[in-house]
């Protein structure tokens, strides 16, 4: 078993994280009102916009911070491995 690479890491927390977040606020982000809108309805429109985007920026920021910590632990994993598996090779397993 080998250790996944940092892009790898970052595809996959991204398609979990980030992709379907934004695939299910996609309609509220590209929200349209009729030819029109009362003051609620503009103010509802520019609400779920606002806060569509910004779960969608937080999950982004979510899945940059994993990937980036990941990215500063990997070589101390792979390092670890190789050590075990020379350990292993000595030990005659």
């Amino acid at each position: 078993m080998s250790i996944p690479g940092p892009l790898a890491v970052g595809r996959r927390l991204s398609g979990t994280l980030l992709r379907r977040p934004h695939a299910a606020l996609r309609p509220y982000l590209n929200e349209s009102y009729s030819e029109d809108p009362t003051l609620f309805e503009e103010a509802m429109t520019i609400t779920s916009g606002v806060g569509s985007f910004a779960v969608v920026a937080l999950a982004a920021l979510v899945t940059l911070a994993l990937t980036l910590a990941y990215a500063l632990v990997y070589p101390v994993l792979v390092g670890v491995a190789r050590l075990v598996a020379g350990l292993r090779a000595r030990l005659g397993r």
